[in-house]
Order: C-alpha cells, then sequence, then structure tokens
C-alpha cells in the first residue's frame, strides 16, 4: 500500500491510478479475492501487481461488459500495478502480469480483465502487448477507462 500510494503521489495525472483503501486490500486478501505478487530487489520493493478474483461480487469487470452471471464466474481483474519509479523501464509490469497467468489451473478457462485509462499510454500499450484487446470505454473511478479483454 505504501508503494502504491507513493506511486500515485508521484503522478502527474492522479486519475490514472485508483487505489482501494487499506481496508478494503486487508479484507480482499484476508478473504482469498485478492493475490499479489511482488518484485524485490533485496529488501527493497520495486513493484507490485494484485489480482482478484471477483464471483459476482459489483466491482467484477464482467459487469460492465453486460457478462452473463456463468461468464462473471470466469472473470478475473487484473487489477493494480505499479512499479517504483526506480526500476521503470525494466519490464516489471509485464513480467508480475505474466507470473499472475502462470498461476491459473490450466484445464479452466478463464477471461482476464482490466482497466486503463485512455491516457496512459505506457500501461495501455504493456497490456496491449500481451494480448489483450481494448472491449469498451467506460466512465469509472471518476474518471474513464479501457476496459481489456484477454481469454485464456
Amino acid at each position: 500500500m505504501t508503494l502504491m500510494a507513493s506511486v500515485r503521489a508521484g503522478m502527474v495525472c492522479k486519475e490514472w491510478l485508483y487505489l482501494d483503501t487499506p481496508d478494503e486490500v486487508r479484507r480482499m486478501m484476508t478473504s482469498g479475492t485478492m493475490s499479489l505478487w511482488v518484485a524485490m530487489d533485496g529488501e527493497q520493493l520495486a513493484a507490485a501487481f494484485d489480482m482478484l478474483y471477483p464471483g459476482l461480487e459489483p466491482y467484477n469487470y464482467g459487469y460492465l461488459l453486460g457478462f452473463s452471471p456463468e461468464k462473471l464466474r470466469k472473470v478475473i481483474n487484473m487489477d493494480t500495478a505499479v512499479v517504483h519509479p526506480a526500476y521503470r523501464g525494466l519490464g516489471l509490469q509485464r513480467k508480475l502480469m505474466r507470473c499472475a497467468e502462470t498461476s491459473f489451473a490450466e484445464t479452466e478457462e478463464h477471461i482476464l480483465l482490466c482497466t486503463v485509462h485512455p491516457d496512459n499510454v505506457f500501461s495501455l500499450n504493456n497490456v496491449l502487448s500481451q494480448g489483450y484487446t481494448i472491449e469498451k470505454t467506460v466512465a469509472l473511478y471518476g474518471s474513464i477507462r479501457h476496459v481489456l479483454r484477454k481469454d485464456i
């Protein structure tokens, strides 16, 4: 949470990064709804990425695309990625997202959804380069977001 808040504080366009409250993160982590991947450089936290198994909860991005309950159950929200400024340009966002993808059971079908502010070109290009496609642009988190999808 400290890294995420620090990265957001240093951003010129703060609407590019929405952060859940510490209480929400704690609840999702303890319930098993959220999984977290980190990149460390010794004791220094270089990057973090979280994903959510939202089920039928209102924060399932599949609702934005009009998914049926059956499809909603297949959704994984590829949620928040942050990289410490000293470690940018090393592909850590991409690497953490790929690590998260390898954790899924290969026998199950998943629909990976994420949101990116259209002006956040670095993150948008990063996600597009991993095989995601823009499905829709919506008002979300007090701004606008592309909703991107990848089926695995």
